[in-house]
């Protein structure tokens, strides 16, 4: 699929996983793409736990933003992690570009059940995951939604609130 066929999600200034402004942070961009939340990421050095593997909570973080932006799109709220499992396959490398993949398995209005993997080009398997979220409500969904950068073309998730 080309470049432009992908819908970015909004992202942040403060955010560790997607803000621009976070010197610390990953500066990830989430994006729709086959209707499944994905991420490109490319770790660093400074990522590692040791030498030349990437830190687990690193990787735990980039996949739990990007189901948490599943969750979000699946039932129109912001939502916080209420438990999350991942399963790390085999060492993730710090010298080429993966791809975070994240799908639904159950939504309701209480819960939503999400599901990712960490691969890289040929299709590798290094983690995956499952996990819980609970959604905001419409209030604090909105509070949120305003302080996040929309530049024109990102999918406006919350937008149906404003009209409540």
């Amino acid at each position: 699929m080309p470049e432009d066929s992908k819908v970015y999600l909004p992202n942040s200034d403060w955010c560790f996983v997607c803000g621009e402004d976070n010197h610390a942070g990953l500066k990830t961009r989430f994006y729709i793409e086959d209707g499944k939340v994905k991420a490109r990421i490319r770790p660093s050095k400074h990522h590692c736990g040791y030498e030349g593997v990437v830190h687990g909570g690193i990787i735990a973080a980039i996949i739990d933003e990007c189901m948490g932006w599943a969750a979000a799109r699946a039932i129109n709220r912001m939502c916080v992690t209420g438990e999350l499992t991942v399963r790390y396959l085999i060492n993730v490398p710090d010298d080429r570009e993966l791809t975070c993949v994240t799908d639904i398995e159950k939504a309701n209005r209480r819960m939503v059940l999400t599901k990712g993997e960490i691969v890289d080009d040929d299709g590798t398997v290094y983690a995956t995951a499952t996990a819980k979220f609970l959604p905001l409500s419409a209030e604090k969904t909105l509070e949120v939604d305003d302080k996040l950068l929309y530049r024109g073309g990102e999918e406006r998730l919350f937008d149906g609130l404003r009209s409540e």
